[in-house]
């Protein structure tokens, strides 16, 4: 009986691409990891963004205001020139322009007047009635003001020149009545305290007016006491009579001109001054918000989630690397080097270190 050979041909074991043995099969192994990192941060992130008030931000616009007419535009090129020729700064903002603002809503005058009004709202269908001050309940003036600007944001369009005022608080109906508060107390600023060279020059006319009609009161009553005290003024041929009269007539003619003169340029510096307060102009006065405007609850589950998914691919990468140079049993000798004393943050860093070696040992077991 004939036994034919059977012939096994070996067939080669295909090796495995680098990118299968170095980046998925280590993802793979450790997927336990990945896992619970993933797991843990994104309900860790979850339990935060539940905890965080929603945010509610009321929105106004200032178109900007400044001076008008052709006097302004030649002020507005004269200053140009001279800006180009080195003479002057053609960046200055005249007295009455809107771009002082911004500084206006920013001064601590304007802050500690928000912060001690007392805002009644609804929130839920419950009346409201608090201060920003108690709102931000902070002790300390001073602290209170940094608060304040945190929550208050004020910026100005570079090319339009529209000023924008947006406040952030917990309740809509709050945030809105802030804004108006803000709009408010602008306006009074502007009319109340803001002094300029108009008003000014109206004030000065206006005391001198009143001194000139004194005079020419008084200017008057002598002309008309030397007049009854002279009864033959007419007829009379007395020259010192003639002149004491001429020069009284005189004096009551000078004063006269004079109020004449002072009341109309008291009359144009008042339409003057009138004209010189910039207007507040707004263009949105600050609605009440009907959404949300942070937090952005989903924008930071979705980051946490995609940020602890990198962080635990590289983890898992570095375990893997770490078995294969051996790095665990370093990790240990580091860990549990006699004769160093430690404090209980370098302590707790040596528990992990062996904890981490540990489970190196168990996934290189396996």
């Amino acid at each position: 009986m004939i036994m034919d050979k059977i012939t096994i041909k070996a067939v080669p074991i295909e090796k495995s691409s680098p990118f299968w043995e170095s980046f998925v099969l280590p993802i793979l192994k450790y997927k336990r990891m990945t896992y619970f990192v993933v797991s843990i941060t994104v309900l860790s992130t979850l339990t935060i963004c539940l905890l965080l008030k929603n945010q509610y931000t009321s929105s106004a616009s200032i178109l900007p205001t400044g001076a008008s007419g052709i006097s302004s535009e030649l002020k507005d090129l004269a200053a140009g020139s001279l800006g180009e020729l080195g003479l002057g700064s053609s960046n200055e903002a005249p007295e009455n322009s809107s771009a002082l603002f911004p500084n206006v809503l920013n001064s601590r005058l304007i802050s500690e007047k928000i912060l001690k009004r007392t805002y009644s709202f609804n929130y839920k269908s419950k009346p409201i009635s608090l201060t920003l001050e108690d709102y931000i309940g902070q002790s300390n003036l001073d602290r209170t003001i940094r608060k304040l600007s945190k929550l208050v944001d004020i910026s100005t369009d570079k090319k339009t020149g529209v000023i924008s005022l947006s406040v952030t608080t917990e309740y809509p109906e709050f945030s809105a009545a802030i804004v108006h508060a803000y709009l408010e107390e602008l306006d009074d600023y502007n009319i109340h305290h803001r002094q300029s060279t108009a008003s000014e020059n109206e004030k000065f006319t206006a005391r001198r007016l009143e001194e000139i009609k004194l005079e020419l009161a008084a200017a008057e009553d002598t002309l008309r006491s030397f007049k009854q005290a002279n009864l033959n003024y007419l007829v009379s041929s007395d020259p010192l009579l003639q002149l004491e009269l001429s020069r009284l007539q005189r004096e009551l003619d000078l004063k006269a001109s004079l109020y004449l003169t002072l009341a109309q340029q008291n009359e144009m510096a008042k339409v003057d001054a009138v004209k010189d307060i910039p207007v507040v102009q707004v263009l949105d006065r600050g609605s009440i918000p009907l959404e949300k405007s942070s937090p952005h609850r989903s924008y930071y589950l979705a980051f946490a989630l995609l940020g602890s998914l990198f962080f635990s691919i590289l983890l898992s990468l570095w375990f893997d690397l770490s078995l294969k140079r051996g790095a665990n049993h370093d990790l240990r000798r580091i860990a549990t080097i006699p004769g160093i004393r430690m404090n209980k943050i370098e302590s707790r860093i040596a528990q992990r270190l062996v904890r981490i070696a540990d489970i190196m040992d168990k996934e290189q077991a396996t």
